[in-house]
């Protein structure tokens, strides 16, 4: 049993930072004003954040969730911009059908594909995020308590 939480805790501690850098560098290449899914974020809930200032935007966000996720430090806050960031990308779903689906649903665009993709990273974050906050629980109710 502790071989089996010490290789979960080793994979969980690799998904963290390679969804981490990915959030990063995603996140960077937008801050630099390159969009290669322009069309995505357009057929979306916030297509303001396509381009211009809103693309910077939406550049730093994903940065900063990067950035957090590496830093293993404010948990709550790093689940909210998760799950907003996944609200977003969901939304292309409903307000990108045509761009998501080619030539029809089931069928995805190379753009669906990509939709698809980044929910897995969002979820995949969030476990990541849930089995810190359970690390830690655990790591507190081990620990004695000393009174004053």
């Amino acid at each position: 049993m502790i071989f089996t939480e010490r290789y979960e805790n080793t994979l969980i501690q690799i998904l963290r930072i390679t969804i981490a850098t990915i959030f990063v560098w995603f996140g960077l290449l937008k801050v630099f004003g390159y969009n290669p899914v322009f069309e995505l974020i357009y057929h979306s809930m916030v297509p303001f954040l396509a381009d211009g200032t809103g693309l910077v935007v939406l550049g730093l966000i994903e940065t900063a969730i990067g950035l957090i996720l590496l830093s293993n430090r404010l948990l709550l806050f790093t689940h909210i911009i998760l799950l907003g960031h996944l609200l977003g990308t969901f939304s292309t779903f409903v307000f990108g059908w045509d761009i998501v689906f080619n030539p029809y649903f089931p069928v995805l665009s190379l753009g669906g594909e990509f939709v698809v993709k980044n929910m897995t990273l969002s979820i995949a974050g969030l476990v990541v995020l849930v089995h810190e906050s359970r690390r830690r629980k655990q790591k507190d109710a081990s620990s004695p308590r000393t009174s004053s």
